[in-house]
């Protein structure tokens, strides 16, 4: 968990909803990355996101559950682009379908879920006067569906710092599949190091047979999409334009927050015992602390340019790609039975992205209407959970300053990678709907 009690009991309630609530959700740039998102777009999000409408004209807009349908989102994006890119991906695969299956779940069978699974189902038992969104539910299950060990539901997403070693990637690998394991799937241990440090896959993900046999694995659904199509030598240049952009963009991102980091240090260094405005200007005087905090100032100020570009960059890679991606609707070469299937899977996997995208979306649209509404009557809401009495009120309350602390982590996430997953799944979806109705051929 991203936040430790510890320091938590150091911050008032207000103050922290406060902090969080109003420098999330006001300003132009804010709004701006809200627009980006394309709230409106749900249309793979199906039934699920009628139930969650429903629920949600039922309700009293509260804080709580508008923090929560929040941190749901920013999990539901981080599932799709695992299932995207760092899951390995055969004709023999049942994890896809699965996942998909999810989707068609209602609600009641996620409120059974929670009380029989999630370790504070006192929290969520009916007539406590707080019921999650079905999507939580949904998050929680393809979590432990896919991973031994995921991370709890509340956390600030994290990256590996340094770059994971061969070593590194060779020990996760032995840890998940034992001494000897196919060294073909190093490319999902490096990953699932690297951007999604805390996620354990199950061992029975890099297992699978098709028609007797083992299957053959692809790392995730590009490189199943490459071996599918017909033009894949140009598909493959433009998928290394992405992978770098990729790249240019986490050292970015990085370097951002480093310096985002050494100016909290020096500004902290500088005025962190200061106790009057007097104090306060007279250090701002300093030409030393000046200097060198106008110097980061304006690094930064250069590095955020630099990601942005680089993100732009990154943007354009992937529309070039998607338009090399839209040759292969017209290809009409038969598949063999084995190639069908795993274009299957690809789809099924595609689909449950799509879904989840559609998902976050949803629950951030009902969130920005309830919050403003819930806010105003934040300390009403606090005195009747408080009225609960006993751990029931402690561990809500706890489970609101936590969501609170999120919230900026969480709607960067979301406005961010949101766009990403959209680009990377969109050009992927029924790529292949004439070849999988076709006949088949038998393999060479």
């Amino acid at each position: 968990m991203g936040v430790r009690w510890s320091r938590i009991r150091r911050i008032s309630i207000s103050g922290v909803l406060a902090l969080a609530l109003f420098s999330s959700l006001v300003g132009c740039e804010s709004t701006s990355m809200f627009i980006k998102m394309k709230p409106w777009d749900v249309h793979k999000c199906g039934m699920p996101c009628w139930e969650e409408a429903w629920r949600a004209s039922q309700e009293v807009p509260t804080v709580e559950a508008s923090l929560e349908r929040v941190n749901t989102a920013a999990r539901l994006i981080e599932l799709g682009e695992l299932m995207l890119q760092g899951i390995p991906l055969s004709a023999g695969s049942l994890w896809p379908q699965e996942m998909k299956g999810t989707l068609t779940l209602n609600a009641q069978n996620f409120s059974r879920f929670f009380q029989e699974h999630y370790r504070q189902g006192a929290l969520y038992a009916a007539g406590l006067g707080f019921q999650p969104s079905p999507w939580t539910g949904r998050a929680l299950d393809l979590q432990q569906r896919l991973f031994s060990s995921p991370p709890d539901l509340h956390y600030e997403r994290t990256y590996r710092s340094k770059t994971p070693s061969p070593e590194d990637v060779r020990a996760f690998g032995e840890k998940v599949l034992g001494k000897g394991y196919d060294p073909g799937f190093d490319q999902n241990f490096f990953r699932l190091l690297r951007y999604h440090p805390g996620f354990e896959p199950k061992r029975e993900l890099f297992a699978a047979q098709f028609e007797g046999k083992a299957a053959e694995f692809h790392p995730n659904v590009m490189e199943a999409v490459l071996a599918l199509a017909e033009n894949r030598e140009d598909l493959k240049q433009f998928r290394d334009a992405v992978l770098q952009g990729e790249e240019m963009c986490e050292k970015a991102s990085r370097d951002v927050e480093e310096s985002a980091q050494r100016i909290r240090q020096l500004k902290a260094q500088t005025f962190g015992d200061a106790t009057t405005p007097d104090e306060v200007a007279k250090r701002s005087d300093d030409s030393d602390s000046a200097k060198g905090l106008q110097e980061l100032e304006a690094q930064f100020e250069k590095e955020k340019k630099e990601y942005e570009d680089a993100v732009n960059a990154y943007q354009m890679s992937l529309q070039q790609l998607s338009v090399a991606l839209g040759q292969i609707k017209g290809q009409n070469g038969a598949f063999t039975p084995e190639q069908r299937e795993l274009a299957v899977k690809v789809q099924a996997v595609v689909d449950t992205a799509r879904g989840l995208l559609g998902g976050t979306r949803f629950l951030v649209v009902i969130a920005t209407v309830h919050l403003p509404k819930a806010t105003l009557n934040i300390r009403q809401e606090l005195l009747r959970i408080a009225q609960s009495g006993g751990n029931l009120a402690m561990a809500r309350t706890k489970q609101i300053v936590v969501d609170a602390s999120l919230l900026k982590s969480n709607l960067a996430l979301i406005a961010s990678e949101a766009s990403v997953l959209d680009n990377e799944s969109q050009p992927y979806d029924e790529l292949f709907l004439n070849r999988i109705n076709a006949p088949t051929v038998a393999a060479p």
